[in-house]
């Protein structure tokens, strides 16, 4: 990561990851029953430790009153031009408030794509939730929307990607195509990832009814984490 972002001339600095194994069994930071209740199932030490690393980065954006940042995970792998679109960000896109997707964005609005910087365009997410609409590999944060994000997740009751809990709190925004600005490199190890990243059918209505149903009914998410378990990918 370090290498990359030398390359890309994209200032940075490294926050230390949070283990999840220190609070599985500490209710102020981990809460298991509600978890059970949201997600139908035990989050892993890895979703927990990946939860509360997030959460205290927003927390400290807020305390050091940046506008917004770029918050990374380390097995991410960049696009040259992501210093391109962070820029067209800054100067004439973001607002106090938003949440900007950078890794994947597959289901969106039709007719909201705005051009941005070469092939990269802007567009509005839909069913926002867990899963292959978005990732936590890469994103823009801003500081409204990190200050309105930080202390939800406390204690963690779902993993870091499951972007459907903050509805209402922040106003999402992608960048389109997904996996291209930035993906994630599933030879690196990681205690959340899940298996390769694959492209999403293009939008159709039975895309939306099979994403809906497997994200936000308790009987979908159960099917799902079974054949994750199933595949060992869970």
């Amino acid at each position: 990561m370090e290498t990359q972002l030398d390359h890309l001339k994209i200032p940075f600095e490294f926050f230390d990851g949070i283990d999840g194994r220190e609070y599985m069994n500490d209710p102020h930071y981990y809460d298991d029953k509600r978890a059970r209740e949201l997600e139908d199932r035990s989050l892993s030490p890895g979703e927990v430790g990946c939860a509360l690393s997030h959460s205290a980065v927003y927390a400290e954006i807020v305390r050091r009153g940046l506008p917004w940042a770029l918050v990374l995970e380390d097995d991410a792998i960049l696009h040259h031009d992501l210093p391109g679109v962070l820029d067209a960000l800054e100067n004439n896109i973001l607002k106090q408030g938003d949440l900007v997707f950078l890794e994947r964005c597959d289901h969106y609005r039709w007719g909201s794509k705005k051009a941005l910087l070469g092939d990269f365009a802007l567009v509005e997410p839909i069913l926002v939730g867990l899963g292959n609409n978005a990732q936590a590999a890469g994103y823009v944060v801003t500081a409204k929307a990190a200050d309105s994000m930080r202390r939800v997740n406390i204690p963690v009751h779902f993993p870091a990607d499951n972007w459907g809990y903050y509805k209402g709190l922040v106003h999402f925004v992608g960048v389109v195509p997904s996996l291209t600005l930035i993906r994630q490199n599933t030879s690196f190890y990681s205690q959340t990832a899940q298996g390769e990243r694959v492209l999403s059918h293009r939008n159709s209505i039975l895309t939306y009814l099979w994403y809906g149903f497997k994200v936000y009914t308790p009987v979908g998410r159960f099917l799902k984490h079974k054949a994750k378990r199933f595949l060992g990918r869970e």
